[in-house]
């Protein structure tokens, strides 16, 4: 049952990783201008009440509805993990702290869902979002390694490769962020079509990196153009750095 459970959630998991890129990139993270519910009601209505004053956009708020209904179904399998691990109901022997982890992660993970809506898809609250949804699959991923038998190593792992190891995850984790920051700020495009370039030159005039991560209203955010910019050259000049 435990290690049924793990499997289950660990592709539910990823289903959401996607359904919740596809909404971001339908553009349907407000589709739905309220939470947990849609207008006020568990489903998509076809007909909304005249106190919202953003427009019903039904194919949005579905995009929306059903990552959220795939993200609740995720945080009750987590839940049914942590039960289970606490009554000793698993195959192998496993500790309550990674089970109670996950739990209190999924639990965050639901607030930041809620407060992407009520703050407006604010840049940094849908980054942590994304780190989240990550950090939940991984964890989950954990635990699904954890109920393998452990494989025998013929010799110890050296330090250089731990180190190139650490180093390669934290090079991972910083791609993340900036991939992430750049499209939750909308700056993918602000260099236009030049390539490797930045509208046609190596390192634009005025280029403003403490803007670049200002952490504000999206509404102002949004009127900052030119560090939009900067971010997407940042970004690329990160990944081809990487190659």
């Amino acid at each position: 049952m435990f290690n049924k459970t793990i499997n289950i959630s660990l592709i539910l998991a990823l289903i959401v990783v996607i359904l919740g890129a596809y909404t971001r990139l339908a553009d349907a993270g407000l589709g739905c201008p309220d939470w947990p519910g849609c207008y006020g009601e568990l489903l998509v209505p076809d007909v909304i009440s005249s106190e919202y004053e953003r427009p019903l956009d039904v194919a949005k708020a579905w995009k929306e509805m059903v990552h959220r209904y795939a993200a609740s179904i995720l945080g009750l399998s987590i839940l049914i993990i942590f039960l289970l691990a606490v009554f000793r109901k698993t195959e192998r022997g496993q500790s309550i702290k990674l089970p109670t982890a996950l739990l209190l992660l999924v639990g965050f993970q639901g607030a930041l869902g809620m407060w992407t809506v009520t703050e407006q898809v604010h840049p940094g609250i849908v980054t942590m979002h994304l780190f989240g949804g990550f950090s939940t699959t991984t964890l989950l991923f954990w635990l699904f390694l954890n109920q393998r038998p452990q494989p025998k190593i013929g010799q110890p792992v050296l330090k250089r490769h731990k180190l190139i190891l650490i180093v390669v995850t934290a090079l991972l984790i910083f791609q993340i962020f900036l991939g992430g920051w750049t499209s939750t700020n909308y700056a993918a495009l602000s260099c236009g079509e030049y390539f490797p370039t930045c509208l046609g030159e190596m390192w634009p005039e005025d280029m403003d990196f403490k803007n670049a991560y200002y952490w504000g209203e999206l509404e102002s955010i949004m009127n900052l153009e030119f560090w939009k910019i900067k971010l997407e050259l940042l970004f690329r000049w990160f990944t081809e750095s990487e190659r």
